[in-house]
């Protein structure tokens, strides 16, 4: 039957930025998961409609994952359906890849995208809007999207390569690290914004007292983000507000 075309391949990564297009409640992403990987099916099951039928429903199932991780799992499962076309392979062993695979790589990317490159991005975005807030919204758009992106791109490849593809990606991309890695810069790109604030504040005012007085407001500032974050408030969506008040101050 050969390779899929790659006007097909490019329609299916086209299609998982929309994962989350139909999120319901009974089967999470299982609607947009099939309806990514659906001109895949239609392409090997082209003249067989009954099995493209029995296809579509193995999608339809139970699927919830990180959105930008989907892609390692949709690849590897078109070629799995390739294998289930030629009569190569159980078509359960399809569901059962997508089950072990979506609750871990769930957990791996939400520490990394939403727990650390998203405020890593956003207090990069938030120092450049002092600059110009324009900048700053590029800042933060550009950081976040390249690693976003190509790890969307990747992962996609890799799933297309077969499941032990997949497996040593996972393995090799070093995820986990690059999570500590941003962690760490985004709490020293917090602390230089802080001190941004502070010291545009004290020149603003001038002297002694006002110096102290912003000391104490950034103390208070601090003491606010840990309650915050105790209170599990999204890290981006403090550094999001964060990025406002940089934007006002420079604006004034």
């Amino acid at each position: 039957m050969g390779e899929i075309p790659l006007r097909v391949r490019r329609k299916v990564w086209l299609r998982q930025f929309l994962l989350q297009g139909c999120w319901n409640y009974e089967g999470m992403q299982n609607l947009g998961f099939a309806y990514s990987i659906l001109p895949a099916l239609r392409d090997r099951y082209e003249g067989r409609p009954e099995e493209l039928s029995r296809a579509l429903k193995r999608h339809l199932e139970y699927f919830n994952t990180h959105p930008a991780m989907a892609t390692v799992i949709l690849g590897a499962a078109i070629r799995l359906e390739e294998s289930v076309a030629e009569g190569k392979a159980d078509p359960r062993a399809i569901g059962t890849f997508k089950v072990g695979l979506m609750g871990s790589l769930g957990a791996i990317g939400d520490s990394y995208f939403w727990g650390a490159l998203k405020p890593m991005a956003s207090a990069a975005g938030a120092i450049m809007a002092f600059v110009h807030p324009l900048l700053g919204i590029v800042t933060l758009l550009a950081l976040y999207n390249i690693s976003h992106l190509t790890l969307r791109f990747q992962g996609f490849a890799a799933g297309m390569g077969g499941e032990e593809s997949a497996v040593r990606f996972l393995k090799e991309a070093g995820i986990n690290r690059r999570t500590e890695d941003r962690k760490m810069i985004a709490a020293i790109l917090s602390g230089a914004y802080a001190g941004v604030v502070s010291s545009q504040a004290a020149h603003m005012f001038g002297g002694a007292w006002p110096e102290l007085g912003v000391f104490l407001i950034a103390a208070l500032a601090v003491h606010l983000f840990t309650v915050l974050f105790r209170k599990a408030v999204s890290p981006s969506e403090v550094l999001f507000l964060l990025l406002i008040v940089g934007v006002l101050i420079l604006w004034q």
